[in-house]
């Protein structure tokens, strides 16, 4: 099972009543995607449950909304996946890759064939993505998803140098790396709405969001702590032991409270959300996107909490088969080809 802690929310949890057929749709689209082939890499997406972060997440999309979720969720975690090489070995490919994903990104118009399944993968979900959604949702969700990518690449090249070990450090760029931000924007876009762009960018919602986010990757450090003990990767919780001086227990403990000290800070932060709006003159349609928007912070970050218990990604098991030997049967080059 996954990292046996418990971690009291005062959040409610949900689920989306859609999962199980969600769930193999957005198998059928992995294959289609060339990204999961052969019975021993689908048994192992299903046994991880990756994309099912989605359900929990997004407990209110429907339809094609939670197929975008799903498959993007899916996605996520197989690239994320790509960087994961043994000691001393360079992430080649996942840089080239993420290169690649950048330029999809920022000049659209000068990539139309696409050799890595990843990156033929992301182009089907940013087009889907895009539907709907304004010019400046575009232009904003364009700029988190670049800054997400080339935040993966300043973790490559602090791994091929040297690994941060402070926590301030390793917390800042896994801001950027956790990738909650995308799905942030994602929210908007499978629950149909946008909240207006300048609100967007202002101090309050964005300290909103980094409580979000701060939250979210804590619970994602302490729940994948046996996992990443198990392939030798870094923890938050590893720096908490090193600059406290303290035991592994003791440092779970810490990380459990600075996740609740958030969440409060964060709910705090909500109970100011309607002065903020009213001072800025809304509209009542204005000032309910912003609450859906707050909503949404909470909902990842219980979702988060609530997959981790449930999924398969976590556990010992998974640990083993992602063991440097292993990792050529899910997501290596020959699913990710790239042209030299």
């Amino acid at each position: 099972m996954p990292q046996n802690v418990t971690i009291k929310l005062p959040i409610p949890p949900r689920l989306n009543t859609g999962l199980t057929t969600a769930r193999e749709r957005n198998l059928e689209w992995m294959r289609q995607q060339k990204l999961v082939l052969g019975h021993r890499a689908t048994h192992r997406y299903i046994f991880s449950a990756v994309a099912d972060l989605a359900a929990y997440s997004y407990p209110d999309a429907k339809g094609d909304d939670l197929d975008l979720a799903f498959d993007t969720m899916g996605w996520f975690f197989l690239f994320d996946d790509l960087f994961d090489v043994p000691e001393g070995c360079k992430a080649d490919t996942a840089v080239d890759v993420c290169q690649q994903l950048i330029r999809l990104i920022t000049h659209p118009s000068r990539e139309t064939h696409h050799d890595a399944p990843l990156v033929s993968a992301f182009a089907d979900i940013w087009r889907r993505a895009k539907v709907g959604m304004s010019e400046e949702w575009q232009q904003r969700a364009a700029h988190n998803w670049v800054d997400y990518l080339t935040g993966n690449l300043t973790e490559e090249v602090d791994r091929r140098t040297w690994i941060p070990e402070d926590f301030a450090t390793r917390m800042r760029v896994g801001h950027r790396t956790l990738g909650l931000i995308p799905s942030l924007d994602l929210a908007e876009r499978v629950g149909h709405f946008e909240i207006p762009q300048i609100i967007w960018h202002s101090s309050h919602l964005e300290s909103m969001r980094r409580a979000a986010v701060e939250a979210v990757k804590l619970i994602n450090e302490v729940m994948s702590l046996e996992n990443d003990d198990a392939r030798g990767d870094p923890n938050l919780v590893h720096c908490l032991m090193r600059q406290r001086n303290c035991s592994r227990a003791e440092a779970i403990r810490m990380a459990i409270i600075l996740v609740q000290t958030t969440v409060s800070q964060l709910f705090e932060q909500m109970k100011l959300v309607p002065l903020f709006c009213a001072r800025l003159g809304l509209t009542g349609s204005e000032s309910g996107k912003v609450q859906r928007y707050a909503t949404a912070l909470l909902t990842w970050i219980r979702g988060s909490y609530d997959w981790s218990r449930s999924n398969g990604r976590y556990s010992p098991r998974t640990a083993s088969a992602l063991s440097p030997n292993m990792t050529g049967q899910l997501h290596p080059a020959n699913l990710t080809t790239v042209s030299r």
